[in-house]
């Protein structure tokens, strides 16, 4: 028998300061024509400093396990805290679409 113990650990927020922005690009989320409209854009660097970004894709739909998955097939080389901000968000979008709220992405 093993005698290892495991470590449950307590839940803990990051404040907006300590977030790390992605170095590959970012998302906007809105709802449009009534389904989830995801951009994905290329972040545009000068000096070092993320100034804009360029849009590559864009992913449509109504449901955010769909669009989660097909987010990650598309875009492989995000952090994988982005990835888990972008399930988040795009749950809150379904949320505010089924229920026919107005849907403000949120930040970090």
């Amino acid at each position: 028998m093993n005698n290892k113990i495991i470590p449950v650990i307590k839940e803990s927020k990051k404040l907006r300061k300590d977030v790390i922005l992605d170095p590959n690009g970012f998302f906007i989320i809105e709802i449009y024509n009534n389904e989830i409209r995801v951009e994905y854009y290329k972040n545009i660097y000068k000096e070092n400093k993320i100034i804009s970004g360029k849009l590559k894709k864009v992913f449509i739909g109504k449901n955010a396990d769909a669009l989660s998955d097909t987010i990650a097939d598309n875009i492989k080389d995000l952090r994988n805290e982005h990835y888990l901000y972008i399930g988040r968000e795009l749950m809150r979008a379904q949320i505010c679409l089924e229920n026919n709220k107005k849907y403000i992405q949120g930040g970090c």
